[in-house]
C-alpha cells in the first residue's frame, strides 16, 4: 500500500510535467506556422502592390501615343488643351510593351480627333475644353464629371467596361487647374471623379506633361498636387523618355520634378 502511494505520487508530477512539454511544444509549432503563414501574407501583398505599379518607360509611350493621336492644335498650330482617359488590359501597361496602331486602342473610331468636346469609346475617352457663353468646362472636368446631363459620368461608364485585371490612365495635357479642378470649395472640381476612380481595382496612373498656364507657385503647387496622390498615383511625362513619379504619398513631397516649369 505504501509503495503504491510512493508510485502514484511519483507518477503524477512527471505525468503533469510530460503534458506541460508537448503542450509548450504545440504552442512553439502553432505560433512558427502562425508567423510563417504571416510572412508569406506579407510577400503576397508586397508583390501585389508592385504588380499595380504601371510601367513608367511604357507610360511614356503610352503618353506619346496619346498626344501623336488625339491632341488638336490652334490655328497658330499651338497645341490645345485636352485629356485622355483609358481602361485596357493591364499587360499594356507593364514592361516592354510598345502602343501602336495595331496594337492599342485598334477597336476605336478614327475620328476621335475631330470628335470633340467629347469622344466615349470602347476603351477610351477624349475631352477638350468645352467653351460655353462667358465660361469653358475643362477637359478634365468633362471627363470625371456628369457635366452633359449624363446618368453616370464617362469615367465611370470607361471603369464599369473592364473591372478585373485592367489599367486604367487618366492624362490631361496641362496639369488640373488650382483655383477650379483641384479646389475642394469649387463646384467645378474634380476630386469627387478621382476618389470614384481610386475605389477601381486597376493599376492606376494620373499622367500631366506641363504646368497649367501661370501656375508657378511650387508650394501651392505642392498642396494642390497631393490632394491627387490622395487617391491615385501621380506622373509626370515631359517627353516619351522622360517621366517622372511626382510621389507625395502621406508625409513625403511631391518630387521637385513635378512641379517645375517646362
Amino acid at each position: 500500500m505504501s509503495r503504491m502511494y510512493i508510485y502514484t505520487h511519483i507518477f503524477f508530477p512527471f505525468n503533469t510535467s510530460l503534458r506541460h512539454c508537448i503542450s509548450a511544444s504545440s504552442t512553439a509549432t502553432m505560433v512558427s506556422t502562425v508567423s510563417l503563414r504571416a510572412l508569406l501574407l506579407l510577400v503576397l501583398l508586397t508583390q501585389s502592390a508592385e504588380q499595380q505599379t504601371v510601367d513608367i518607360q511604357t507610360l511614356g509611350r503610352i503618353i506619346s501615343f496619346f498626344d501623336q493621336n488625339y491632341q488638336t492644335f490652334s490655328v497658330e498650330n499651338h497645341p490645345k488643351q485636352y485629356a485622355v482617359a483609358i481602361n485596357v488590359d493591364e499587360t499594356q501597361c507593364k514592361g516592354n510593351f510598345k502602343p501602336s496602331q495595331n496594337n492599342f486602342l485598334n477597336k476605336e473610331s478614327p475620328d476621335v480627333k475631330t470628335s470633340r468636346p467629347l469622344y466615349t469609346g470602347q476603351e477610351l475617352i477624349v475631352a477638350g475644353v468645352k467653351n460655353m457663353q462667358g465660361f469653358s468646362i475643362h477637359a478634365e472636368r468633362l471627363l470625371l464629371t456628369s457635366t452633359e446631363n449624363l446618368q453616370t459620368t464617362p469615367m465611370q461608364d470607361l471603369l464599369n467596361k473592364r473591372k478585373e485585371q485592367s489599367c486604367t490612365i487618366f492624362y490631361s495635357y496641362k496639369s488640373p487647374c488650382v483655383k477650379s479642378c483641384l479646389n475642394e470649395s469649387s463646384d467645378y472640381n474634380i476630386l469627387a471623379g478621382l476618389e470614384n476612380w481610386s475605389k477601381h481595382s486597376s493599376m492606376k496612373a494620373f499622367v500631366f506633361k506641363d504646368i497649367f498656364w501661370n501656375e508657378k507657385n511650387s508650394e501651392v503647387l505642392q498642396m494642390n498636387f497631393k490632394k491627387i496622390v490622395a487617391h491615385v498615383p501621380l506622373y509626370r511625362c515631359v517627353t516619351e523618355n522622360e517621366c517622372y513619379a511626382c510621389k507625395g504619398e502621406g508625409n513625403t513631397a511631391i518630387d521637385q520634378q513635378c512641379l517645375n516649369q517646362a
